[in-house]
């Protein structure tokens, strides 16, 4: 019932836990880049700063549609960045099912995203702290990528088995 315009319209947006649950799949980072910080809705505390780019950046997905889409479905769901996971669903638990056609819209309303709020809000929480981070001090573009990687590595083994 879905046609994966979300996948095929929207920018996704990656934290560097997402990009460490990909690269489980036995994937390099090479699918992720730092896009300009001019989409429609996008958080402030996602904002990374570089030396070599006044305009900052968010990390994203390379492609467009999303690179993983085949055949209008997600070939690394379990893997997939949360807020896609949680998709139509928004932070706030509202929904925003506007690029879903009405049946698959009917089928979210009635059960519900596929991911939890908790574990998005943990992760979400937590990349911000790294991005914060890298704000204080802030390098070149192509350093950032594996600082964020870095500390996020920090986290997940202070997490344990979560």
């Amino acid at each position: 019932m879905c046609k994966a315009n979300c996948c095929k319209t929207y920018t996704i947006t990656v934290t560097s836990f997402d990009v460490q649950r990909i690269c489980k799949l036995g994937m390099q980072p090479d699918f992720a880049e730092f896009a300009p910080p001019k989409l429609l809705s996008f958080d402030p505390d996602v904002v990374l700063d570089f030396q070599d780019d006044y305009r900052g950046g968010i990390l994203t997905f390379k492609s467009h549609p999303c690179h993983f889409l085949k055949d209008n479905r997600c070939t690394i769901h379990k893997y997939a960045p949360l807020s896609c996971r949680r998709y139509p669903y928004t932070l706030m638990n509202r929904m925003n099912g506007r690029f879903c056609p009405l049946p698959a819209e009917l089928l979210f309303r009635i059960k519900g995203a596929d991911l939890k709020k908790q574990p998005l809000l943990k992760e979400l929480n937590a990349y911000k702290q790294i991005v914060k981070l890298w704000n204080k001090n802030p390098g070149k573009k192509e350093e950032c990528l594996g600082f964020l990687l870095e500390k996020t590595n920090l986290f997940l083994g202070s997490w344990g088995d979560d």
